[in-house]
């Protein structure tokens, strides 16, 4: 599996419930990365996005730990998509073994952990790749962070993409291995 997240110089990467950053060339290339694929998150993930809907063309795995958390809005923009013809799907899941059980038989790297914070601590053990856009956003007043990977001694930085700029804030797309 592979978590994907976007991070301040410190890691953060919120504040009150919310990304700390909504950088459009990263989102861009979160679609672009994700589309097609399998996407396990959190139901509060599920809840920021707009109008509950689960991500478009992709399968979304919804980790809940109460069933009166699923959300109508996002079972009916579900089945919307589907009408539609594309290739949506929205699962909610009980549990990270009922999760690891509904990917099993996807490949790992069509599988990616998107969130939030808890989620991402959750999956963390079960990844070998992390795709993480590094930025120099101010990060006062953060309250969510990922784990610092190079820190742990178990990730490598294997690839580390060149500095980019949009509205005053630069970022580099990286990726990192777990060591073996």
């Amino acid at each position: 599996m592979i978590e994907i997240v976007n991070v301040s110089s410190n890691w953060a990467i919120g504040k009150k419930g919310q990304l700390l950053l909504h950088l459009p060339p990263d989102m861009q290339y979160f679609r672009e990365t994700t589309r097609g694929k399998t996407c396990i998150m959190g139901s509060t993930t599920l809840e920021s996005f707009p109008h509950m809907a689960p991500l478009k063309d992709r399968k979304n795995i919804v980790l809940i730990d109460d069933e009166k958390k699923i959300r109508p809005e996002s079972l009916a923009a579900a089945a919307a998509d589907k009408a539609a013809g594309r290739t949506t799907e929205l699962v909610y899941v009980p549990s990270l073994q009922a999760a690891l059980d509904a990917v099993k038989d996807t490949p790992k790297d069509e599988v990616f952990v998107i969130g939030g914070a808890s989620i991402y601590r959750l999956f963390l053990p079960y990844c070998d790749t992390c795709l993480v856009t590094h930025n120099d956003y101010p990060s006062e007043g953060a309250d969510t962070f990922y784990p610092d990977l190079l820190s742990s001694g178990e990730w490598k930085l294997s690839y580390e993409g060149e500095e980019q700029a949009y509205e005053g804030v630069t970022y580099r797309f990286c990726r990192y291995e777990r060591l073996q």
